[in-house]
């Protein structure tokens, strides 16, 4: 069954955005009584027959609503965005299917790219929620600077954080953990993943000031979009 975004989702009859009804009526080819699947991203699901069928808009009859009333926490990425913007987009589709409740994209030091297409970034975040039948949508936030991290996030300290680092020796830090063994018994966190350059010793401090413990993925230096999915996928693993 197809599966629409619709934010306003309730009952009776809704108009479908354009895009959406475009791809329903122009791609699919689909018509008037055939039924489709909703979503608004924040718990809300609900099937809704086609009522009517124009060029590039359709509207949907939805009689009930299911809703989910608490979003299941998970994995926090906190991550900085990489300099070619097709593997960032990558890495915020695959962490979508693998369940990550939300992304936080900050800058740092070393990063190279510092624009946020927050707009195109979240219509891939909605494709992706569409195409793998969640109900929650994982929060997209607008880019911040990272020293600016817990002052727009302050509920970050209410969980446990990590930060992957490079770094084998970092004067004032802790040695790291593996990750694995560090997020093994944990069923809500967050972890911060740095640029290509990684992260600079003062801003792993500037972490481990607010908690967070600093971890390694293994003995292979990963990409950052590698380290995120992998990280996400072997959290997902032992939730």
């Amino acid at each position: 069954m197809h599966t629409c975004y619709q934010p306003d989702l309730q009952v009776g009859e809704l108009v479908l955005a354009e895009d959406e009804a475009s791809h329903v009526v122009r791609v699919l080819r689909m018509g008037e009584g055939q039924v489709i699947r909703l979503i608004d991203g924040v718990g809300g699901v609900a099937e809704g027959s086609l009522a009517s069928v124009g060029k590039k808009k359709a509207s949907v009859i939805v009689e009930k609503v299911d809703r989910e009333l608490t979003r299941p926490q998970g994995l926090i990425l906190i991550v900085a965005p990489t300099k070619a913007t097709d593997r960032f987009e990558w890495l915020l589709e695959k962490a979508t299917e693998l369940n990550v409740e939300e992304v936080i994209p900050v800058w740092t030091e070393r990063s190279e790219r510092r624009v946020d297409k927050h707009e195109r970034w979240k219509r891939i975040v909605v494709a992706a929620t569409k195409q793998c039948q969640r109900i929650w949508m994982p929060k997209l936030h607008r880019a911040c600077a990272i020293q600016e991290l817990f002052q727009q996030h302050s509920s970050l300290r209410s969980r446990p954080g990590a930060v992957a680092h490079c770094m084998d020796d970092l004067r004032g830090v802790s040695p790291r953990e593996s990750w694995v063994e560090w997020q093994t018994d944990r069923t809500h966190a967050w972890l911060a993943v740095g640029p290509e350059g990684d992260f600079t010793g003062t801003e792993v401090r500037f972490l481990v000031d607010y908690d967070a413990q600093a971890i390694h993925f293994g003995p292979l230096r990963l990409r950052t979009e590698t380290a995120g999915v992998a990280a996400i996928a072997q959290f997902q693993s032992v939730i």
